[in-house]
């Protein structure tokens, strides 16, 4: 048992050779099958969000209920820490829209560098995606309803309808338009 042991619990590693799979074991007394693989020292980009979102978890912190009132930016801070940047484009705009004014209320002084950074990735991103004809003031993709082939039925004035109803029964006999009303009466008469 000792010897499985020893062998399971050497480091390994697979090669090909043409159509064979060799196993290859460290040696025995070698100082990589004991030692943990090295972390890379983290980006500056990863760097600045673990920044800002230490910053916006310090601001959430603050006060006990901020996290129950301030929920879209709570929701933000969420996906940061999931997501990443990304989250930035994933979170839907109107969310996004709202968090930015939750932080700006939040926020007095912008002497906070990382505070500043958020606000100004967030501000972009809301501002770019208002201009997105795809994403733009709803989120969604425009409607192909919009076209010459489709009725368009809209709020007009009260006078316009008056008129309109006077053209319409000008161009309609009036027996039609009584016979019209007697069916659709809740009554039937």
């Amino acid at each position: 048992m000792r010897a499985l042991r020893a062998l399971f619990s050497r480091e390994f590693r697979l090669e090909r050779d043409g159509k064979n799979m060799n196993i290859k074991f460290a040696p025995k007394g070698s100082a990589g099958s004991r030692a943990t693989p090295q972390k890379a020292p983290p980006s500056p980009a990863e760097i600045e969000l673990n920044a800002m979102r230490t910053e916006l978890k310090k601001l959430l912190d603050v006060h006990p209920g901020t996290r129950r009132v301030m929920r879209h930016l709570v929701y933000v801070e969420r996906a940061l820490v999931t997501q990443g940047l990304q989250a930035l484009t994933d979170v839907p705009e109107e969310v996004l829209r709202t968090a930015l004014e939750q932080l700006e209320s939040l926020v007095n002084n912008w002497s906070n560098r990382d505070l500043a950074t958020l606000r100004s990735k967030m501000s972009v991103m809301v501002l770019n995606r208002s201009k997105d004809p795809f994403y733009g003031m709803g989120g969604a993709n425009p409607s192909a309803f919009n076209t010459d082939s489709r009725l368009q039925v809209g709020d007009v004035s009260h006078s316009m309808f008056l008129e309109l109803e006077r053209q319409y029964q000008a161009l309609v006999p009036q027996e039609v338009i009584q016979s019209v009303k007697t069916d659709f009466s809740p009554l039937g008469g």
